[in-house]
């Protein structure tokens, strides 16, 4: 894999010294922290909940305790998100002749109109299906599923992908689409269209179905409002254009909650990543004022789609085009067992960011599953297609306890939390008080 260093942005490097001494990690801050944040008391911070926003209570209360002002306004701690989901007034229900579906059972109903009636045809990729609900034939294609709708299909059915099939409890539970952050302007039309998976016992028999009359109930109750926050910090550089020149540190804190009578406590993901981020910022509040100024987010509801971030860009604490890096941190409290020391840079091709820090004493490296697309699936994505050279920095993102009840702090390695901070912290000095500017490689900015 090639990388492409701009000549400015290597001679910066090789100019800037390394720091001698790099700070110190607490390791019993990191568990104290960890211990709070997915213990029992906070239920696992579902997105808009008590608990989330008593995990965000306690986050801003730690940044104050480092000397981190508060970067939401006003020197306030709590960035307010207010968000309105969809809802269901019960069960959506699809009939095809004799099959009958309910959501939540045999299949998913991710998005849908209230009402649906129209003929059930099963269509190949590359078919249209105007005016009728496409039974996708093979295994789902996402670009197949967008043609079809484009060709005027009211709805598309597929089989339910891995992913989904993994986590089914949890989609079920979720919102459908549609959900709208106030003070963000929408950047998807009205649902209109049905998008509905099936398991494979109910893909076989609506295949045999296929060319009956297939009527969707999909009757939506009053949405439903919520309160979550973005923890924001800042500790001003003692440069001149120090606020100009910033970087931001981010995590997102919330996690899945109590669902299906199981508690979801998210000690992985991404209470490590917070706790990382606070570790940090302990560090960088109690050191020698840096050069450039950091900035710290903690977002909330990053589980359900972003909606922290995405109210955090329309709602900047600092103009984005003063932000000139973004390291987001997530489940790196479970090493990877095929390197219990690598950690991995999401987009490592796509900047120069990844191999400087390198060069700086960061155990980093290129992301080892790209099909899985890991780049795109963290709140560092929101900044990125905003310019900002953004990207998330993990262990081992596939373990098994990955959005399951076992993501508990009985399953966490915090030796190799502690080290993988301390490895970070030298490098993140250097950066906070150094001058190099990360850019996009060419052709690679989202």
């Amino acid at each position: 894999m090639k990388f492409v260093l701009s000549a400015v942005a290597a001679l910066i490097a090789v100019a800037a010294p390394a720091l001698s001494a790099p700070p110190k990690v607490c390791a019993d801050c990191v568990k104290a922290n960890m211990e709070h944040l997915a213990g029992d008391e906070l239920r696992g911070r579902a997105c808009g909940t008590a608990d989330e926003n008593a995990a965000a209570r306690f986050i801003a209360e730690r940044l104050k305790a480092y000397g981190v002002e508060g970067a939401a306004g006003d020197g306030q701690y709590l960035q307010r998100v207010e968000v309105h989901s969809p809802t269901y007034a019960a069960a959506p229900v699809l009939q095809v002749g004799d099959v009958r579906l309910v959501h939540g059972a045999g299949m998913l109903v991710r998005q849908a109109p209230e009402t649906l009636d129209a003929p059930l045809v099963l269509v190949a990729k590359g078919e249209a299906a105007s005016g009728k609900i496409a039974l996708i034939a093979g295994p789902y294609d996402s670009e197949a599923a967008v043609a079809v709708l484009a060709s005027g299909a009211v709805g598309v059915i597929a089989e339910a992908p891995p992913n989904l099939l993994a986590h089914w409890e949890q989609f079920a539970a979720s919102p459908p689409r549609g959900t709208v952050i106030v003070g963000v302007e929408a950047t998807s039309p009205p649902v209109e269209k049905a998008m509905i998976f099936v398991r494979p016992e109910a893909l076989e028999a609506l295949r045999a179905a296929a060319g009956a009359q297939a009527v969707l109930t999909a009757t939506h109750g009053a949405p439903a409002v919520r309160t979550t926050y973005n923890a924001l910090g800042v500790i001003h550089g003692k440069d001149p254009d120090a606020d100009e020149n910033a970087i931001l540190l981010s995590a997102h804190y919330d996690h899945l909650g109590l669902r299906g009578g199981k508690l979801y406590r998210g000690a992985n993901d991404d209470a490590s990543g917070t706790a990382a981020v606070l570790e940090f910022a302990r560090l960088l509040g109690a050191g020698e004022t840096p050069r450039r100024t950091v900035q710290f987010a903690l977002f909330g509801c990053e589980e359900e789609g972003g909606h922290g971030a995405k109210y955090y860009l329309a709602h900047p604490p600092t103009p984005l085009a003063n932000l000139k890096a973004n390291l987001e941190f997530e489940m790196i409290g479970v090493p990877d067992p095929a390197d219990r020391k690598r950690l991995m840079l999401t987009g490592w091709e796509r900047s120069n960011m990844g191999p400087i820090l390198r060069e700086q004493g960061a155990s980093i490296g290129p992301d080892p599953y790209p099909q899985e697309n890991f780049f795109q699936r963290s709140d560092n994505y929101q900044l990125a297609r905003k310019g900002v050279v953004a990207q998330t920095i993990s262990a081992w993102p596939v373990p098994p306890t990955y959005h399951q009840p076992t993501d508990d702090l009985a399953h966490i390695d915090l030796p190799f939390m502690v080290e993988v901070i301390q490895s970070l912290a030298g490098p993140i000095s250097w950066l906070a008080n150094g001058d190099f500017q990360p850019t996009w490689n060419p052709g690679m900015q989202p």
